[in-house]
């Protein structure tokens, strides 16, 4: 899904600032590209007309999403590939995954040595960062569903999760929006982005 596409969507149905602006991000495009060689045309596009000046977070039941700004969109990444304490490299990072975001530091990236322009979220805390699912297709996608999920859990009832222990659940105005319109914009990946909740 082209990010434009994704934009369109997300402005029908949310006026907040999820819906990220067009921008002019040229001298970002700049320094990111001379930081990692092969971007792709939909991270090129990303970067230089949608990437937000500063990071957005999502609600997303649990750990907040935090999408990075233009400024944390760098091949340094403390904590991922570089280990600000000792100043040295952490070697089993691959050089070749773009951190776009991260979800309560589970890094989600963008293989560039990969054809596709898949989202791929990584678990932090394994013992490696080979254990990954593709949460997205595209940019756009994984935008549209991030957005769809901060808003299905924001505006409708007070109490959008319903746990009582045994379960939990999205309450039912939210979970009849935000299911069936899912099914739609997720496509493949619909259990990944709902099955945190039982009644999905």
């Amino acid at each position: 899904m082209e990010i434009k596409r994704a934009i369109e969507i997300i402005e029908k149905f949310s006026i907040t600032k999820k819906a990220l602006p067009i921008n002019n991000n040229d001298q970002e495009l700049i320094r990111i590209r001379q930081e990692f060689n092969n971007i792709s045309a939909d991270l090129k596009d990303y970067i230089q007309y949608y990437a937000p000046q500063k990071d957005i977070f999502y609600e997303t039941g649990s750990n907040p999403l935090k999408l990075y700004g233009l400024k944390n969109l760098t091949r340094k990444q403390d904590g991922y590939n570089y280990n600000p304490v000792t100043k040295k490299n952490i070697e089993n990072w691959n050089k070749d995954w773009f951190l776009i975001a991260d979800e309560g530091a589970d890094p989600i990236i963008i293989d560039l040595n990969s054809n596709k322009d898949e989202i791929i979220k990584l678990m932090h805390g394994v013992g490696n960062w080979e254990c990954g699912v593709v949460i997205a297709d595209s940019i756009g996608q994984f935008i549209l569903c991030a957005t769809a999920l901060d808003f299905a859990l924001t505006n409708f009832e007070d109490e959008a999760i319903i746990d009582d222990g045994n379960s939990f659940c999205l309450a039912k105005n939210a979970s009849e929006w935000y299911f069936k319109n899912m099914k739609e914009w997720a496509r493949e990946y619909y259990e990944e982005w709902c099955s945190i909740f039982d009644n999905y």
